[in-house]
């Protein structure tokens, strides 16, 4: 199933953007090669999970398909978004067999650690272009140590709704054997309190016909959000001061199911210990700026803000403010008069809270951060802007 491509190094090689606003050109934006896959993973019944306070196992999971595939390609630098309730990557074809591996491993582990089902599968490039769906990726630079994927042409969206309607052609082979490797993958801080009033999470998606008609609806909206809430660094949903490790067995559970699976009693109390010691003395080094191997560890939190994808762009604008509750009925307000002028659907969901889940390739130098509402976030948003569109279906 997987050969060697001339286009492996597509991503890695593709030009950088410098700012997120230049996200919403698109002149920002180039067709994923045609000899690519699209792999989808989603958790079957998130909302229900959620509504049971578990909305921690289905951040874990969702982050754990984006780890598990990373290893699983040997940390190639391939391109992928986190949905809060599952995760959606580009991979060349020498690494679909053990990209498919990894995702069915980490099926597994969904069922048997948390008794949750994860659809996972995969759609060839080249029938998106076929049925003439563009795929388009840009690559933005967020921080100096870090880099971000973003998606527009429908792509992405086309390859989940055809895992859905026909899991049995889009689905994983059964000869593909579940082998999934979640190193890296860590969920050790505690839920971070506004730095605001609260925290809202929100998804934007344009009702237009074309591209460019979209492309202008996220720009208008984009510039109207800047105007409630201010610049990034006056609507960050992370402040250095609010980030603390956690030592909640709650809290850390969902890291503990995904590492102990199968292990035996003594495995998983050595684990349990592991992270609380993990968690003392890297706050311990944060606090008191320790350099380890030239790394000052009091600038880490600084880096994890910088290296956060609080906002994200994959045929929606997504993003997670801090902010008041005067610039939320703002915002909202403006969203609902774009909607009822048919431009664009969008869901929001308000919390006390943001939630960390973290991808550590290396402490201190190469690590990443994906940021979501606590208590529902992006996920809880989403069943709002389904909830539109099924209204607008309806009403046709």
């Amino acid at each position: 199933m997987s050969t060697a491509s001339s286009n492996r190094n597509f991503y890695q090689d593709l030009k950088e953007v410098c700012a997120f606003p230049d996200l919403l050109e698109l002149n920002a934006y180039h067709q994923i090669p045609d000899d690519w896959y699209v792999l989808v993973a989603d958790i079957e019944g998130s909302t229900q999970a959620i509504e049971n306070d578990r909305y921690q196992d289905v951040n874990t999971l969702g982050a754990s398909c984006i780890i598990a595939v990373l290893n699983a390609c040997e940390r190639l630098e391939i391109p992928y978004i986190f949905g809060g309730d599952g995760a959606s990557l580009c991979i060349p074809p020498d690494c679909l067999e053990p990209a498919l591996a990894a995702l069915k491993g980490t099926a597994a582990i969904s069922e048997q650690a948390y008794n949750l089902k994860l659809r996972t599968g995969f759609v060839p490039v080249s029938l998106l272009s076929a049925d003439r769906i563009p795929l388009l990726v840009s690559k933005l630079r967020i921080s100096p140590g870090a880099t971000q994927a973003s998606f527009t042409g429908g792509g992405l969206q086309a390859a989940e709704n055809w895992l859905k309607q026909c899991p049995e052609r889009y689905g994983i082979p059964d000869y593909i054997v579940a082998d999934a490797d979640f190193s890296g993958l860590q969920c050790r801080w505690d839920r971070i309190p506004s730095p605001k009033e609260e925290t809202v999470s929100v998804l934007i998606e344009a009702r237009c016909d074309t591209l460019e008609q979209q492309t202008e609806t996220y720009r208008r909206m984009m510039d109207k959000i800047l105007h409630i809430y201010g610049e990034r660094g006056e609507h960050h949903p992370l402040q250095a001061d609010k980030l603390s490790m956690s030592y909640s067995q709650e809290k850390l559970r969902s890291e503990y199911r995904l590492f102990t699976r199968n292990r035996g009693p003594l495995y998983k109390l050595w684990y349990q210990i592991k992270m609380r010691v993990i968690a003392f003395f890297g706050g311990l080094m944060m606090d008191n700026s320790i350099s380890v191997s030239g790394y000052n560890w009091g600038q880490y939190k600084a880096d994890m803000i910088a290296n956060s994808d609080h906002r994200k762009f994959d045929d929606m604008l997504r993003m997670v403010l801090a902010g008041s509750k005067t610039q939320r009925e703002q915002l909202i307000q403006c969203l609902e008069e774009e909607y009822q002028q048919g431009n664009l659907y969008y869901g929001t969901n308000v919390s006390a809270a943001a939630l960390l889940t973290c991808l550590i390739f290396q402490s201190g130098v190469d690590h990443f951060h994906f940021v979501d509402g606590a208590d529902g976030g992006y996920a809880l948003a989403a069943r709002q802007l389904k909830q539109q569109k099924s209204e607008q279906t309806a009403a046709i």
